[in-house]
């Protein structure tokens, strides 16, 4: 579906000067409104070596007979498409660092910052703000021109002040990565923004690869002699700071040093250590790296696995298995190839393994309900086909991102119950979990705005109570019970519309 109506749009200016990339984000709609992807949000390149070529100053004023050109000028395609969701409206860009960022604002009152790395592959996406009901965010948003750590955006009434980022909710350096922020980084001993590190601290922040797991990863390689084993590990941090920075590794098992001497030489970010391959027995070596960058220290436990002893039915399991030991998985079999440094993750190669089980493919017809507030529901049906062999139900937000998964009870061949976790506003997808890892069937959940309350009529009852009482209000078909406060005693609710309940 084409979408030519532009919403909101900002400039992206180059990181290299006045030749630099300049690049343009636009958001843009079909207008379908009951599209769950009725926006999209796209990047463009409009620096002028690679633009449309302009030959004078000013590009809307035509100098020569203006129809001999029309339709010459060549259309520009968008670099990549980075962000589709049901209702954006308004688009802030920001450069830091090696990274773009994104602020959206949505018809549903939110406040989502997406970060985008230099290969323009976007990064978990992240609420900043929600409104607790439906204020469409206005098109234009500003940045903070005094401390750039802020966003201001305009909903209907209201003018709101939301910072770009919470690093100092982060106590250690691991939680600091783990927010995947590029915006916060680790100096000395707090999570801080790049300009409140003082020099000459190093800042340590995530690389500018994205969607990283984990901070320390490992890759073990056997010699074509089979006599030695190549341990090799890389840390996905950047390091911003004056000055040189030392950095060490150390390898160690129970026994003492692990590497030889002829260990190759180490270099940020990775770190190789050259050991025996009689060093590894069938049940596999427990190694501990300790890792040191300029003050900071990490330790890692590494429990090393001949990739050869890896076998089994072809599972996502066995893949993910095979390469959290370091091994390479290609054919549907693990082995001591080495995996070229551009190497899929491990969630994108393991994703397409079948499995050698038997059973069969679930099929989701219906979940009820399957319209509900970000505060999640209870006892949520799904029913559908060969539900018996579920485990869990698992609820995925955007990009792959927010996973998250609930146990089942209940379940027959047709089938079954769970509870539907808390989310941000929008659709997610849910599938359901066989035992052997994969999760199979579709449908969707939409998380709507909190119900509130507006009135109750009558306002009086009498003492014995019994009395019919209206609650109106907004969103109130999400509503599953009304509690008393003077009893603990939960009322279920008879309702129906979603401006107003009946009840006792």
């Amino acid at each position: 579906m084409e979408r030519r109506r532009l919403l909101s749009s900002s400039v992206i200016q180059g990181s290299g000067g006045l030749h630099g990339q300049v690049l343009w984000a636009g958001v843009f709609t079909a207008g379908n409104t009951s599209d769950p992807i009725n926006t999209m949000l796209a990047i463009y390149n409009i620096s002028h070596s690679t633009g449309p070529q302009l030959k004078n100053d000013d590009p809307d004023f035509c100098y020569e007979d203006c129809a001999k050109g029309k339709g010459t000028t060549p259309e520009l395609q968008p670099e990549a498409v980075v962000f589709k969701y049901s209702s954006m409206t308004s688009v802030l860009a920001v450069r830091h660092n090696s990274w773009l960022v994104f602020f959206i604002g949505t018809g549903d009152g939110q406040l989502i910052k997406l970060a985008v790395d230099k290969a323009y592959k976007p990064a978990c996406p992240r609420v900043l703000y929600k409104s607790d009901d439906d204020r469409r965010v206005f098109p234009k948003m500003h940045l903070d021109p005094v401390d750039r750590k802020h966003v201001y955006m305009a909903l209907r009434n209201q003018l709101m002040r939301v910072p770009v980022a919470q690093c100092s909710e982060h106590k250690s350096l691991k939680d600091c990565w783990s927010a995947q922020d590029p915006f916060c980084g680790w100096c000395e001993s707090r999570c801080s923004f790049q300009d409140d590190c003082l020099q000459p601290s190093a800042w340590i922040s995530i690389s500018e690869d994205s969607q990283q797991q984990n901070m320390v990863s490992y890759q073990v390689e056997k010699s074509s002699s089979g006599e030695k084993i190549t341990l090799t590990v890389k840390v996905h941090l950047n390091v911003h700071g004056t000055g040189s920075l030392t950095f060490t590794c150390h390898f160690f098992n129970t026994r003492g040093d692990l590497c030889d001497r002829t260990s190759p030489a180490l270099a940020l970010p990775r770190c190789s250590c050259l050991f025996s391959s009689d060093q590894l027995p069938v049940e596999g070596l427990d190694v501990t790296v300790k890792i040191g960058v300029g003050k900071q220290n990490l330790t890692e436990k590494l429990m090393l696995t001949n990739c050869s002893d890896i076998t089994g039915p072809p599972t996502s399991a066995l893949c993910s298995q095979c390469m959290t030991a370091g091994c390479s998985w290609s054919n549907d079999a693990c082995s001591w190839t080495p995996r070229s440094a551009n190497s899929d993750s491990i969630q994108d190669v393991c994703r397409l393994s079948q499995s050698g089980m038997t059973y069969s493919d679930p099929v989701i017809i219906s979940i009820v309900p399957s319209v509900l507030s970000f505060h999640g529901r209870n006892h949520a049906l799904m029913t559908g086909k060969n539900l018996h062999h579920v485990t869990r139900v698992r609820i995925q937000g955007h990009m792959d991102c927010s996973l998250k998964e609930s146990p089942v009870w209940n379940h027959t061949g047709s089938s079954l119950t769970f509870h539907i976790p808390s989310g941000d506003k929008g659709s997610v997808s849910v599938c359901a979990v066989l035992p052997d890892g994969r999760c199979l069937g579709k449908a969707t959940v939409t998380y709507g705005s909190s119900p509130s309350c507006t009135g109750l009529t009558p306002s009086t009852t009498w003492a014995s109570g019994k009395r019919k009482i209206k609650v109106q209000g907004f969103y109130l078909e999400f509503v599953e019970g009304v509690v008393h406060d003077h009893t603990p005693q939960t009322i279920q609710s008879n309702y129906s519309s979603g401006v107003d309940i009946l009840t006792h």
